[in-house]
């Protein structure tokens, strides 16, 4: 009755914990956007682009030029091309805000804000053009520090009938340099300017370092970790009566592995200016991360169970090895989260000088391996977790529902065409570990646990060759633009236009989209004929494209249709459901015939 009553309360803890961490990754939604989807100027003018931000009601970023305090500058930089070169980004000035870690003044930008790039357009050819805005900034909020990029399109139709440019709209923004904060500007609580006086630097070191060893420990709460703490503390339970010695040479090699991550994310982020968290920028890591948390989270299943090789005199060895990566995999886990005092901390130490950042990083992973040392050095302590029991086969199902959260959570950070592939190598993962833990487990013969092993190879490398083989395309591809209806119409007399519906949820648009779309022969004829294509995403309402789609005689997707240039610019041709590259080339060569013959009986008009 106890062991239950002991079990339940670290269920309502860890759910209590769940939660509150998750809710804390919706509220760091940032909603980064044109103000305009389409501009329209005209050949060799000058114009400029306003990008929303739109904040989360508890969240700030750092306004640019910053101030003197702690944080990091919002930027944003466009990609210049032959026919559309990028000025120098303006900024709005931001509100006084003085941080409660060093007491400095920083400015910030709080609900919205908006920047302005001017440019201008190189061209005199008449075409619609995409502008590349690669957005970077820092959010924060009461509890942790988030680094954000964010890499947008600004559609620019370049047309002699456009109307003229009202530059006008971009004199309220301002170059960093040029923006000067007054001494007389209040801060958000509505009080005048005040800089403490008395702060040193030392003193902010012993304070970064305080806040560094409680972050730390606070991580071990975080729900991409607490599995692997919980069971690594399990098995110290395991081994605590019989061998203490083991186990504190264990605790001490888990710290070790903590402390080796740490190090590691203090080198990339003293030399290669990695921010906390941005590994999980790069659509590889996470793939990988999410694979190993899923096969973990199988393990505590039962699907199937990793057997080391018990030779009894590397016995010991192997419980020591996978002890200290056990403590590598916990700190790479906690990579994506942020407990309370973590932000303010590392946003002060990454501006540091790298001995700094070292010792900030050390006291971190001091701080996180805090629990197992005191369980090392301590094993008295290890009374007050419930002893080994029927409990502990449940616990370990429901800390792989933790982590199936974790891979959800994990995975949701990747575009929708990456995610459609990761699901697909999930499901061969789970099918390939199934049937090792099926007919590859310790009791069968060793031929049969040989060839699944082998089997398991196969669907691994099967699983990468489908996700990370499309990754590497080559530079030639298909650009699609947002589709904008009015863009179409008052391009039809010189252009031919391809319009793709389509949606995430369905397989069979993806599947058009990774065969028929990415042919080079089709993408080499786009190109050649300077062919738009749009990208009708009706994924979730888009009633002006469902509304296209309706008029066009369907209802159901994927469905093509190519608009001709000219007078037959209401005689689209069109492709239903799975279409070929042979069909989709023979329809885009009818709709360039069609733009060169006389009008066609009119057989549907198109708002």
């Amino acid at each position: 009755m106890n062991i239950n009553k002991s079990f339940l309360s670290i269920s309502s803890l860890v759910l209590f914990i769940l939660l509150q961490s998750f809710s804390g990754y919706a509220s760091t939604a940032i909603a980064i956007y044109p103000a305009q989807e389409v501009l329209y100027v005209k050949p060799q003018a000058k114009a400029c682009a306003i990008i929303n931000i739109q904040l989360p009601q508890k969240g700030y970023i750092y306004a640019n030029p910053k101030g003197d305090g702690t944080g990091k500058a919002t930027t944003a930089f466009a990609k210049a091309t032959q026919q559309i070169v990028p000025g120098k980004t303006r900024y709005l000035p931001g509100t006084l805000y003085i941080s409660p870690l060093d007491n400095k003044p920083v400015y910030i930008y709080k609900n919205k804000t908006s920047l302005c790039i001017p440019f201008e357009v190189h061209t005199a050819i008449k075409s619609s053009y995409s502008l590349s805005i690669t957005i970077e900034a820092l959010y924060c909020d009461d509890i942790s520090c988030t680094p954000i990029r964010k890499t947008i399109t600004q559609i620019i139709h370049v047309d002699t009938k456009a109307p003229e440019f009202d530059t006008t709209s971009c004199d309220m923004y301002k170059e960093p340099k040029e923006i000067i904060h007054t001494s007389n500007e209040k801060n958000e609580s509505g009080n005048f300017k005040v800089i403490e006086a008395g702060s040193t630097q030392s003193y902010n070191i012993i304070q970064a370092i305080i806040f560094g060893i409680i972050a730390g420990f606070l991580l071990n709460l975080m729900p991409c970790v607490l599995p692997v703490i919980s069971l690594k503390i399990l098995s110290f339970i395991s081994y605590g009566n019989n061998n203490p010695r083991q186990v504190r040479i264990m605790g001490i090699l888990f710290a070790a592995g903590i402390l080796t991550s740490f190090l590691a994310l203090a080198s990339l982020a003293a030399f290669v200016g990695y921010n906390w968290g941005e590994l999980f920028q790069h659509h590889t890591f996470i793939i990988v991360m999410a694979a190993i948390i899923f096969a973990l989270a199988l393990s505590f299943f039962g699907v199937y169970t990793f057997n080391i090789p018990q030779i009894p005199k590397l016995h010991s060895a192997n419980i020591y090895i996978d002890s200290y990566f056990k403590g590598i995999v916990a700190t790479l886990l906690a990579t994506p989260c942020s407990g309370p005092f973590l932000g303010a901390t590392l946003a002060w130490s990454l501006t540091q000088h790298p001995v700094i950042i070292f010792m900030v990083f050390i006291n971190i992973g001091l701080g996180m391996s805090l629990p197992y040392l005191l369980l090392t050095f301590y094993p008295s302590l290890i009374r007050f977790i419930p002893k080994p029991g029927d409990w502990m086969i449940t616990f370990e199902q429901f800390m792989g529902f933790l982590l199936i959260a974790t891979t959800i959570y994990l995975l949701t950070l990747l575009d929708a065409s990456t995610l459609t592939k990761s699901m697909w190598f999930m499901l061969l993962l789970s099918i390939g570990l199934w049937q090792w833990g099926r007919f590859g487990n310790i009791t069968k013969p060793l031929l049969q646990r040989i060839i699944s092993f082998c089997m398991l190879i196969v669907f691994i490398v099967f699983a990468i060759f489908l996700v990370f083989s499309s990754q590497k395309t080559s530079q030639a591809e298909i650009t699609y633009k947002p589709f904008d209806w009015e863009a179409i119409v008052h391009n039809n007399t010189s252009q031919v236009a391809m319009v793709i519906f389509t949606a995430d949820w369905c397989p069979n648009c993806k599947f058009v989209e990774a065969t028929a779309l990415a042919s080079s022969e089709v993408i080499e004829f786009v190109r050649k004929n300077n062919i738009t294509v749009y990208k009708a995403d009706i994924t979730t309402k888009n009633t002006p494209a469902e509304s296209i789609l309706q008029q066009l005689g369907s209802r159901s997707i994927p469905f093509a249709a190519i608009f001709p240039a000219g007078e037959n610019f209401s005689q689209p041709v069109i492709l239903r459901d799975i279409y070929t590259a042979k069909d989709l080339l023979k329809a885009l060569q009818k709709a360039l015939e069609l733009s060169q013959q006389s009008p066609l009986p009119e057989l549907m008009t198109l708002p």
